[in-house]
């Protein structure tokens, strides 16, 4: 359930209408621009920003974690709750998308890590109740500063496609955050990415302008044993963030750092361009089975082998070549003979397996 903040919102507009706008500088026609300029004040206010997770959660900040759905939000906000904010901070989690199936392993979890697991329906209430609850938190006098509020998942609490009842709701998330209260909003995104290629939010652009840091969950395939491979990155920070990865083990639920970034989209578009190209890099392996062979001669034979034309096959060929043979991208390795301007191509050890 949804709550519609339209009347709250006419009653702060009207408010700020009251107060007239500010006066304009008649001596500096671009006086209106020069109060967006960054300040001593506000970069010192940056650096001193305390990073309370991993370098990716920062104290009393409004953060939107997102990703796709199964992406393994919950399972990475439960993790770092349970090893870096409850044994430091009261933790109130909002669950109010998990089935009543997944309550009682979520509901153990909370108890034997220390936070408090808050779902509406099993209380016997509504969101709305907690809505009210929360707005007389925001306009009190309360010192939330050991308080960190987690919402799984947004949408639940708000219309994200209703731009008025968006802009309301992030407002109190706003004002939670001033009286010192960590605000975590894990949300979906769509589910086709953008023409750049990269994650797009799903719902109004308030969220974006509003919170301090956006950070998209990149998630991998999964594996035999179950492990996917997580990466947090930023998109929008107002502090220093920084991109982590993890290893998700969708079994027990349990991350695992990894000592280095692993960039999951890369890895995605890889995989993907590799079973467009499944039919060429089969006839090239087949041709290199029995040796190496000349650049121009493993063309041909592949040409001859799939019936596609010379350059199709040559982006195909050179797109795994590589002359390092630590290069993981790569199926096959070139040699040059300079003395007579050869190429000579070979399968990579592994590759040859």
């Amino acid at each position: 359930m949804t709550i519609n903040f339209a009347e709250t919102l006419d009653e702060a507009l009207a408010g700020a209408r009251s107060h007239g706008a500010p006066p304009s500088d008649a001596g500096d026609p671009l006086a209106a621009l020069a109060r967006f300029a960054l300040t001593d004040e506000q970069v010192e206010k940056m650096q001193q920003t305390r990073m309370i997770c991993r370098g990716v959660i920062a104290h009393q900040h409004l953060v939107a974690l997102l990703g796709p759905a199964g992406s393994g939000k919950t399972a990475i906000a439960t993790d770092i709750i349970a090893r870096d904010l409850a044994p430091r901070f009261r933790v109130m989690y909002f669950q109010e998308d998990a089935g009543a199936g997944d309550l009682p392993r979520l509901h153990e979890h909370a108890r034997h890590c220390g936070y408090e697991l808050l779902n509406s329906t099993l209380a016997g209430s509504t969101t709305d109740a907690q809505i009210s609850a929360l707005r007389g938190l925001s306009v009190s006098d309360v010192d939330l500063s050991n308080a960190v509020m987690v919402f799984d998942t947004v949408k639940k609490f708000v219309d994200l496609m209703s731009k008025g009842g968006t802009r309301a709701f992030m407002t109190m998330m706003r004002a939670l955050t001033q009286r010192g209260a960590t605000v975590i909003l894990l949300g979906h995104t769509n589910k086709h990415r953008g023409p750049d290629g990269k994650l797009v939010f799903e719902g109004v652009g308030d969220v974006r302008n509003d919170v301090d840091e956006l950070l998209y969950i990149e998630a991998g395939e999964k594996d035999a044993d179950g492990i996917v491979t997580l990466t947090i990155k930023p998109d929008k920070a107002r502090c220093a963030v920084r991109k982590v990865s993890f290893r998700l083990n969708t079994t027990t639920m349990q991350a695992t750092e990894l000592p280095r970034v692993v960039d999951v989209a890369a890895e995605l578009a890889d995989r993907k361009q590799r079973e467009q190209d499944a039919e060429l890099i089969g006839a090239a392996r087949s041709a290199l089975a029995a040796g190496g062979l000349a650049h121009s001669e493993l063309i041909k034979r592949v040409c001859a082998e799939t019936g596609q034309g010379r350059n199709s096959v040559a982006k195909v060929v050179n797109r795994y070549l590589s002359d390092d043979p630590n290069d993981s991208h790569a199926l096959w390795l070139e040699t040059r003979f300079f003395t007579n301007n050869t190429r000579h191509v070979s399968l990579k050890p592994e590759a040859a397996s």
